[in-house]
C-alpha cells in the first residue's frame, strides 16, 4: 500500500505551481493548468492493490489528460464523485457533461478528454479500477457519462472512503478484505448478474450495513430509544436480520451496545476533568438506568470497580506530575 500527499502548500512558493504540474502528470496521469490567481490544491492518494483512492480539493483549473498521458493509466474505470463545485468534461468519443453533486461521471481513463473546474472551489472524491475487475458488471456502464448516485452507490461511496481513511491503519491481508468488499459494492449498485450479486450481498453489503449500524449506535449511545427493534426500523431490516448480521461477528446487539457503553464509562471516570461527577451519574448518561447492575458488569468488563478505575487515573496523574518536577 502506498499513501501520498499533493499539497501546494507544501512546495516552494517560487516554483509551486510548476513543480504541482509535474507531480500531476507523474503521479495522477493529468496536466494541470490553473486558471485564477493563488491556485491551491490538496489531494489524499492511497494506492491499494490495483485500485486507486483520491481525496482532492482545488481552486478553478483545467485538467487534461492528453494521450501520451491516457496510454500510461492502463485500462480502468474511474469514478468522478463531487461532493462540492462540480465540473464539465468531455473526452473522446463522448458529449461533454455537466456534473454536478448527487452524480457520478463514469471515465475510461484509457480515453484523452478535458475537465474544467470553475468558481471558488471543487472537491471530489475518485476511484480508479481496472475494468478487468468488473467484468463482466463493469460491461453494463455507460461511459464518458453520468449517473445517479444512488443508495447502493453512496453505501459504496460511504465504504471507500472509509478504506482511503483508515489504510495506514490496516495490514496488507485487511486491505485486500476490504477491496474485495468495495468490489462487490460497485458490482451490486452496478447490478450485475444474479450469482455475483448473491455474492456482493453475502459479502460487501453486508460488511458495509454492518458499518453504518454501528457508526449509528454510536451516535445515539446514550439514547434511552437505542435498541434492537429501534436501530432495525431507521436501517429498514428486520430485527432478525439485525441479530443475524452481529451473529456472524461472533457477537449481539446488547452484548455490543454493553461493551460499548461500558467503554464510554471508562473513558469517563479515567477522564480527571470529569473526578467530581459521581458515578451513578456517569452510569445514567452512559446508558445504565440501574446502577448495581452496571458496577457487577464493569468490573467483569474491567477486573476492577468503576471506583477503582478512577481512583488507579488519579494516581497516575499524580505520579506523572511528581516525575516531572
Amino acid at each position: 500500500m502506498t499513501h501520498f500527499q499533493l499539497d501546494t502548500n507544501a512546495l516552494d512558493p517560487g516554483q509551486r505551481i510548476a513543480e504541482f504540474e509535474a507531480a500531476c502528470a507523474q503521479v495522477c496521469q493529468l496536466m494541470v493548468a490553473p486558471t485564477g490567481e493563488d491556485f491551491a490544491s490538496r489531494t489524499s492518494i492511497a494506492l491499494i492493490g490495483q485500485a486507486v483512492f483520491a481525496d482532492t480539493s482545488h481552486s478553478a483549473c483545467v485538467t487534461s489528460r492528453t494521450l501520451a498521458l491516457a496510454a500510461g493509466t492502463g485500462d480502468n474505470i474511474l469514478l468522478h464523485i463531487p461532493f462540492s463545485g462540480g465540473f464539465t468534461i468531455r473526452q473522446r468519443g463522448g458529449n461533454e457533461q455537466a456534473c454536478a453533486v448527487g452524480s457520478i461521471y463514469l471515465d475510461p481513463t484509457g480515453e484523452p478528454g478535458v475537465a474544467r473546474f470553475e468558481g471558488q472551489g471543487a472537491h471530489a472524491f475518485y476511484l480508479s479500477l481496472p475494468r478487468a475487475l468488473l467484468a463482466p458488471a463493469g460491461d453494463r456502464l455507460a461511459l464518458r457519462a453520468q449517473i445517479a448516485l444512488t443508495p447502493q452507490w453512496r453505501l459504496m461511496l460511504a465504504y471507500a472512503r472509509a478504506i482511503h481513511a483508515e489504510a495506514t491503519h490496516l495490514s496488507a491481508s485487511d486491505l485486500e478484505q476490504c477491496c474485495t468488499h468495495l468490489q462487490d459494492l460497485v458490482m451490486l449498485a452496478i447490478g450485475a448478474d444474479r450469482e455475483t450479486e448473491q455474492i456482493a450481498r453475502g459479502r460487501g453489503a453486508r460488511v458495509a450495513r454492518l458499518r453504518a449500524i454501528r457508526a449509528d449506535i454510536e451516535r445515539h449511545l446514550t439514547s434511552p430509544d437505542l435498541s434492537s427493534g429501534w436501530i432495525a426500523g431507521r436501517h429498514g431490516i428486520s430485527p432478525r436480520y439485525l441479530r443475524a448480521l452481529f451473529a456472524d461477528e461472533g457477537t449481539s446487539f446488547t452484548d455490543y451496545v454493553l461493551s460499548r457503553r461500558l467503554m464510554l464509562a471508562c473513558r469517563r471516570l479515567s477522564d480527571p476533568m470529569q473526578h467530581g461527577l459521581p458515578v451513578s451519574r456517569i452510569a445514567a448518561e452512559a446508558g445504565f438506568g440501574d446502577l448495581s447492575w452496571f458496577n457487577q458488569r464493569f468490573r467483569q468488563a474491567f477486573g476492577q470497580t468503576p471506583t477503582e478505575t478512577r481512583n488507579l487515573a488519579l494516581q497516575r496523574l499524580r505520579d506523572g506530575g511528581q516525575g516531572s518536577v
